[in-house]
């Protein structure tokens, strides 16, 4: 979707860098010379259409894009008088029309009010994208928004320019400005009238001519007022009236004007009132950070009530793009900032939801490390999806959460990242747990197996269906994709194509189901390892573990010489015990490490003797196969 902003004033400013910083490819197109980007000529070549101009021109800019023979364009109309941009009714043209109720030097999304939706596709992205940002969709009629409009929107406006051009006609009061005293109230409502009459003034007259019969029925209220504020009994029974319809809101408004007033920043160059300022920012800071804390709290009870994980990394990563691109500041350190207060924020929410810890699994979504996440946790939401097994190691030795890595699978051998990782980092085994894997072949469409031109999957996944392929799909092309995850987002509905994933995967990308793959080279069994950092204690709480026998893991090396490794494996054979795995490891040109599983937990004389026989080796776990992992402090298992 290639969108024009057609008048890159303030408010065509902040479409254009609204929809830039989420990826679309964006143009602005101005009479001024100096705002243009593109001619004339190429308004065609865009699919959606932002009228960013003067609420009295709409009419003239959509026949002069009539003109230009354009067709299938969606054109959005911003105007706040519904009333003037009625000829888009008659005009060629599919159009949405909407009110943001902000401005185009503010930032911050808040209320949209929708008029009038063609149905377009671009429609339902323009207002998603609304809605992600964090503004709530009201629709109405027109009538009922210009109706609305005069009086939440005109009759303010007219309170506010009444204040600016009263207060200015006080005597001596810009002369004195600096030294005037200033109630937060009347500051506030100054700095909202400056608001006022800095815009266009063609705007306020338009939007006061909007509203001349309510501006008509405030006066006579207003008289009504004045005669009740001549009268004790009558002000207390007003105000109790009033107490009932309005709760008393916090101070934060009040703190905010008075660290952000221009009055402070212009009052001198004394180090004790630049301080002062400072110090009342930190606290505006502070007060912000609690509020922020408290909105995420309710955001992570919701997500608890939905199931969905508490962490989202990619609306992240696009937030803090988005705040760096808006500051001249050092992004490096500005990123660092936000990144501790989204740590904090997550601390918070966990607290509330009863988590004592998280778990890092191999993401995306649909993975099999999510199912058997969630066969231990029960929920989505205490899951932190990782890229690579390293990254779930890495995020578990800094002690905020478990791991849970793959390290083995029945067809396909050891998973060679996991040894690596686990020797590279300091982190502990604590149980592990298997999970039998069961593919299907899914698509975008339903389709027949003879219509199937390209497979996606997983190496591992390929090798475990290898029968099922040569045997139906014999002529079709493997492309191999990092995870069975990243095979369904690769199918395309056009394309011939198919992914071997698992049915949650297949459920969770909404594919359909082709054919469970039932005739596996094998029974394939993928046996997973949880992790936490060492030295970390743990509870008996934390996990439940089967009867079955204890196993050690330990990596170690011995000396480039013959019979090296024979006297370690005689240590565990004088001793009964059972090696059920031993790889080797490269550690340097001609140097290894070797990694062991054994059926056994190893006393201080059994270390001492390897210790004698190795030039190092390392404990990582010794453990059982756990039934259920236990982190939300509410929950029992």
């Amino acid at each position: 979707m290639k969108i024009l902003i057609y008048g890159v004033g303030e408010m065509g400013s902040l479409f254009y860098n609204f929809f830039s910083s989420r990826g679309y490819t964006v143009k602005g197109f101005d009479l001024v010379e100096e705002r243009k980007e593109i001619g004339e000529e190429n308004i065609k070549d865009f699919d959606v259409i932002f009228l960013c101009v003067p609420m009295e021109e709409i009419s003239s800019v959509a026949s002069r894009l009539r003109n230009l023979s354009l067709s299938n364009q969606l054109l959005v109309d911003v105007s706040s008088i519904k009333a003037l941009s009625t000829s888009l009714e008659e005009s060629e043209f599919d159009y949405l029309s909407i009110h943001p109720l902000f401005g185009g030097d503010s930032e911050i999304l808040s209320d949209i009010i929708v008029t009038h939706e063609s149905g377009r596709e671009e429609e339902k992205v323009i207002l998603k994208e609304f809605e992600n940002a964090g503004a709530r969709l009201i629709r109405m009629k027109a009538e009922d928004h210009d109706r609305l409009m005069a009086a939440i929107q005109g009759i303010p406006h007219f309170i506010l320019i009444s204040i600016a051009s009263f207060t200015s006609a006080l005597a001596d009061l810009e002369g004195r400005e600096a030294e005037t005293p200033e109630t937060p109230i009347f500051g506030i409502l100054r700095e909202l009238a400056a608001r006022v009459v800095n815009q266009d003034w063609r705007m306020s007259y338009l939007i006061q001519k909007n509203a001349e019969k309510a501006r008509e029925k405030f006066l006579e209220h207003l008289k009504s007022i004045n005669e009740i504020l001549r009268s004790e009994s009558r002000v207390k029974e007003l105000f109790a009236d009033l107490r009932g319809k309005y709760r008393k809101r916090d101070s934060l408004f009040i703190e905010t004007w008075k660290a952000c007033r221009d009055r402070d920043r212009d009052r001198g160059r004394e180090l004790n009132l630049l301080r002062s300022s400072i110090s009342k920012i930190d606290l505006l800071i502070l007060k912000l950070l609690e509020r922020r804390v408290e909105l995420a709290k309710k955001i992570a009870q919701e997500k608890e009530k939905k199931g969905i994980p508490i962490e989202n990394l990619e609306v992240e990563k696009r937030k803090l793009e988005i705040l760096a691109s808006k500051t001249s500041l050092n992004p490096l350190l500005l990123t660092s900032i936000f990144e501790g207060i989204i740590r904090l924020t997550k601390e918070e929410e966990c607290k509330v939801l009863g988590l004592k810890k998280r778990l890092a699994v191999l993401g995306p979504p649909g993975s099999y490390s999510e199912e058997i996440a969630l066969r231990l946790v029960g929920s989505k939401l205490p899951l932190r999806y990782c890229s690579s097994i390293h990254e779930v190691v890495e995020l578990t030795e800094k002690g905020d959460f478990y791991g849970i890595i793959p390290i083995e699978n029945s067809i396909s051998g050891t998973v060679f990242e996991a040894l690596d990782a686990l020797l590279n980092h300091r982190v502990k085994v604590f149980g592990e747990v298997k999970l039998q894997i069961k593919h299907c072949l899914a698509a975008k469409r339903r389709m027949k197996m003879d219509e199937i031109e390209v497979v996606y999957s997983h190496p591992q996944a390929v090798t475990q269906c290898m029968d099922f392929i040569r045997n139906y799909l014999p002529s079709c092309e493997i492309r191999y994709t990092s995870s069975t995850s990243d095979a369904a987002k690769l199918l395309d509905s056009a394309e011939k194509s198919a992914a071997i994933l698992s049915e949650n995967a297949a459920k969770f990308f909404r594919l359909h189901v082709l054919r469970r793959i039932e005739n596996q080279s094998q029974e394939s069994v993928t046996r997973f390892y949880l992790i936490r950092k060492e030295g970390m204690g743990e509870s008996t709480e934390e996990k439940k573990v089967s009867d079955g026998e204890w196993v050690t893991s330990l990596f170690f090396e011995v000396e480039n010489r013959p019979g090296a490794l024979k006297k370690v494996l005689d240590i565990f054979y004088e001793k009964g015990i059972n090696l059920r795995k031993l790889e080797s490891r490269p550690r340097g040109f001609g140097n290894y490490v070797f990694f062991s599983e054994l059926e056994a937990c190893l006393d201080e004389k059994d270390l001492k003797a390897l210790k004698k026989v190795t030039t190092f080796y390392r404990l990582i776990g010794v453990f059982k196969e756990v039934e259920k992992l236990v982190i939300f402090e509410r929950f029992q298992c």
